[in-house]
Parts: structure tokens; sequence; C-alpha cells
């Protein structure tokens, strides 16, 4: 990218951390990605990404001073006005940690701080594939759960700033224990992470391909692969892959009915998985909606579903710290949809 004013961008997640940087609002001129272990505390996190800051500004010949700020989407409860991250079920350690001070103090640039699931969505308004409708439900699935709410052309984020927290909506009752303390959460049984955990508790005692897998990698295997053998046929990987499906084409149905919201996109590293699981989501959210206009709300994966929530991070920063002429105002929204790019 050429020299001037530029943005970064960071997505937190419970298994990878993503640094980006822009110079302008829509694109990722350059990415860096780690696939992170689990459970890192906010003093590593800190060091990791001002490193992964310092080689993406060397190899892109740019200067910290140019900077406008670093926008940051976290898998977690979040006040954003604050920069404080409340608490994270799927990382430990996360209790009131002031991260965006953190950073800040660290790279000596303004920082800004939000649920990934909020920024996906914001991400996905502005950069994504929807074109028609100012309601809509953006849900990221990955190791965790949650969910971004469009409504009217704004975010919603509700009274207490964490609206969209589907993930820790009840599907089972007396289920699964989940992070968050409670038991029987939709990401127990949905995420990215109740399927490796249910697959890896079942290898042993069932006749599946997903023995000879596991020895391939250590005895375990990862979300990935259980979808991978549910397409080949592999019975357990099947059934796995339809609860998980089942519960939140549930969840689903019963934030449209709550919602009425006009679309709901699908995004995270789960939605790669592309209409092999939009097409199962979508049987069991129909199943539930029932009839009446909610019928009328499309399920779709989002068109850049590990990359829309980048996107979003980057606008944080133009938005709250930039030139607001870089950065379209997030009351005009709606009028920057133009065309469609979604087909039937």
């Amino acid at each position: 990218m050429t020299a001037g004013k530029f943005a970064l961008g960071c997505d937190v997640g419970a298994t990878k951390v993503s640094v980006s940087v822009t110079g302008t609002p829509g694109v990722i001129d350059d990415r860096i990605v780690d696939m992170t272990h689990r459970m890192k505390r906010p003093s590593d996190l800190v060091l990791e990404v001002s490193a992964n800051i310092d080689r993406l500004l060397e190899r892109n010949k740019l200067n910290i001073s140019d900077c406008v700020g670093l926008g940051i989407a976290f898998a977690g409860f979040v006040r954003s006005a604050e920069g404080v991250v409340v608490a994270a079920p799927n990382l430990e350690g996360w209790n009131d940690t002031p991260l965006g001070d953190m950073l800040a103090k660290k790279l000596g640039i303004p920082v800004t701080i939000d649920n990934d699931a909020n920024v996906g969505a914001m991400g996905e308004f502005r950069y994504g594939g929807l074109t028609e409708g100012r309601d809509f439900l953006y849900v990221t699935l990955s190791t965790g759960i949650g969910a971004g709410i469009i409504i009217n052309g704004k975010p919603y984020e509700g009274a207490n700033h964490v609206a969209g927290e589907i993930g820790h909506t009840t599907v089972v009752a007396d289920g699964p224990k989940c992070n968050c303390g409670k038991s029987g959460c939709l990401e127990t049984v949905s995420s990215g992470l109740a399927v490796e955990r249910i697959a890896n508790d079942r290898l042993a005692g069932e006749e599946t391909s997903l023995r000879n897998r596991a020895r391939e990698r250590e005895g375990r295997v990862d979300a990935r692969i259980v979808f991978e053998e549910a397409r080949k046929g592999d019975m357990l990987s099947m059934e796995i892959v339809d609860n998980a499906c089942r519960y939140l084409g549930m969840a689903l149905s019963n934030a449209v009915m709550l919602l009425s919201v006009s679309s709901v996109i699908i995004g995270g590293g789960m939605a790669n998985e592309g209409e092999y699981l939009r097409k199962k989501v979508e049987h069991y959210m129909r199943k539930h909606i029932g009839k009446g206009p909610n019928e009328q709300t499309e399920l779709h994966i989002s068109a850049k579903p590990t990359g829309v929530v980048d996107l979003g991070a980057l606008e944080l920063a133009f938005e709250r710290h930039g030139d607001r002429n870089l950065a379209p105002d997030r009351n005009s929204l709606a009028s920057m949809q133009t065309k469609p790019r979604f087909k039937k």
C-alpha cells in the first residue's frame, strides 16, 4: 500500500488473532493471521498484537505516526465506550480488562474496542453482500457463537450494550455446562468448539471414519474434519452436524420471531462450510418459524465469512478516530446499498 494516513484493525477470537491494515475503507491492504492457543492472557495478547503490527508496518513501509487508530473486534462482553473487556467466556483471565488503554499505551495511538459480532455486522452491512433491507441479524459461527443486530439501518446494542448474545441463550434444558457459567447454551451444542468436543468424546465408542482422521492428528479431530466426514457419509459425523444445525436453526427462528428481521447472515470460520451448512440450518429455521410474514426472512452465508470482521474493525478505527471524509457516517449505512449481490 502507498504511504499516507491509514487504519489498523484486529480480530481477537478464542483460537486466532488477525491484524490488518488499510488506507482505504472497505479494503484490506495487508493482514497477518496467527492461530493462537486458547486461553491467551491479556498481557500476552498485547505483546502479540503489537509485535504483529510492527511486522505489518515494516513490510508496508509505514510509520505509526500516520495511523488514525486501531479498531478491535473482541470475542466477549465489551463496554465499548470505556474500552473494557468485561468477560470472555472462551478465554481465561479476561475480567474487566482495560484492553483499550493497554494497547493505546503500548502503541501510542487511539484504540476502540467492540464485540466481534457487532463489528462483523457493521462490516457486513457496509461491505458484504446484503443490498436490500435495513434490518438483519449477523451471526458469527466459530469457536463460539455471537450475533450483531442492525435495526432500521443502525446497530442495536441494547440497554446494557451486549444485545445479540445468541450463543448464550438456552436451547437445551439442563444441557452441557457452558464456559459462561450457565447450562444448555447454544454455544455448547452448535459452535465449532462444541462440534469438536462432542466428536472427540464419542470417538472411542462408535464405528466412525473420524478415528482414522484422529490418528493423523494426535488423537483428536476438529469441527472442519467432522464436516468433511459428514459430507462423505460418516454416520456419527452426520449426526453431530445435524444436531448442531438443528439447535442453531431453532435459535435463529426464535430470533427472527422476536426481531422480524429481513435477513440472517452467517459468518465466522464455520461459514466456510457454505451451502452445505446453510441448507441444513435453513431447514430447521423454517420448521420453527411457522406461518406468517416472518416466513419471508432469508438466510445467507456471508460473502466474506472470515474477512468481514477485519473490515469492520478497520472501519471502527476510521469512524471513531479518523477523517470522517474517509469513513461513511453510521447514520447513512442504508444509502450505501446500491446493487444486488445475493441471488436466490
